[in-house]
């Protein structure tokens, strides 16, 4: 159909591996049959790809991009750098250049390892406060390697794979005019200091009802401006009813194309394995039989609409419409 579907590995303890949910047959088969590229959601995280230091666990990483290359898919790195699923080790970690060291062979080893193979790496994921207004999190990286660490990452990234697209992620910036500021000063001063950053992956996790009309359109003209591309990552939608989350999915997806976005993920596809933080909401686009539900007859319809208008081939894979690329 479009877009990406990440693939969700939800976890009860820190020392649980991510769940391999292709051991069901409908969900690779639906995932294959729908979307056209894939998103990790914890296998590419710092704790899960090196565990202990020095040593990297590739199997999840690797069984998700071989199913992604098998059905000519593209693959999504995500994430980098977050507030969480960080090991032990690397918090034991004190002193400033011993941290960075780790970070330059954490980047190296991975990115390296997959040059050419991974279509766009999120860096760094959800710095900010949540509500904003709050500036940086004192998050572990921030910690040892002060506010800058967000630009160091990019810079290591870059020296590690300068063939890399590099993306900066963030979630609640269509909600927090504060945290859209923030975002975007820091942002901006990145691109001005010749940071190597190439886009921004907003989260887009909407919760009852959708942003306000011309808010993600705004926030596309901000980065644009910079001569970054803009994405949505995580979309999915939290509600108590069917018809109101196919209405916000209609919504959002609707303006994301008419302000240009092309790359446009959701966050899971099947209730089935749904995480949510609304009691009783089933925020994706099938249900858990892996049936679609309202909200992916809006998306199709939302899709078909934008090929037909711009005169798109309408070409087919599996027999889906495959309009984004």
């Amino acid at each position: 159909m479009w877009g990406s579907g990440s693939v969700k590995a939800s976890l009860s303890t820190a020392d649980e591996r991510p769940a391999n949910y292709f051991t069901d047959p409908r969900y690779g088969r639906t995932l294959a049959h729908q979307f056209n590229s894939l998103s990790p959601e914890n296998e590419f995280k710092f704790d899960m790809v090196q565990p202990e230091e020095g040593v990297f666990d590739f199997d999840g990483l690797d069984r998700l991009l071989q199913f992604a290359e098998a059905h000519q898919m593209q693959f999504k790195a995500h994430s980098g750098i977050s507030r969480a699923f960080n090991p032990p080790w690397l918090a034991a970690k004190e002193n400033a250049a011993s941290f960075r060291a780790a970070l330059v062979t954490h980047f190296e080893t991975i990115m390296q390892r997959y040059t050419g193979r991974m279509d766009r790496w999120d860096i760094v994921t959800e710095p900010f406060a949540p509500l904003g207004g709050e500036g940086l999190e004192r998050n572990l990286f921030y910690e040892r390697l002060g506010s800058g660490y967000i630009a160091e990452a990019f810079r290591i990234a870059h020296d590690a794979d300068p063939t890399a697209r590099l993306f900066f992620n963030e979630n609640l910036t269509e909600y927090y005019p504060a945290k859209r500021r923030e975002m975007y000063e820091l942002v901006s001063s990145m691109v001005a200091d010749g940071v190597p950053v190439h886009g921004i992956a907003l989260q887009m996790h909407e919760t009852i009802h959708a942003p306000a009309a011309g808010e993600l359109t705004a926030i596309v003209r901000e980065y644009r401006e910079l001569g970054l591309e803009v994405t949505i990552a995580e979309l999915d939608v939290h509600t108590l009813d069917d018809h109101s989350q196919a209405q916000i999915y209609r919504d959002v997806l609707q303006e994301a194309l008419d302000a240009g976005i092309r790359d446009i993920s959701v966050w899971g596809f099947t209730d089935r394995h749904l995480y949510t933080w609304l009691p009783g909401a089933k925020p994706t686009l099938f249900d858990e039989q892996f049936e679609p539900k309202p909200a992916y007859f809006a998306v199709h319809d939302v899709l078909q609409a934008f090929a037909n208008r711009l005169g798109m081939p309408t070409e087919r894979r599996n027999g889906e419409i495959d309009s984004l690329g």
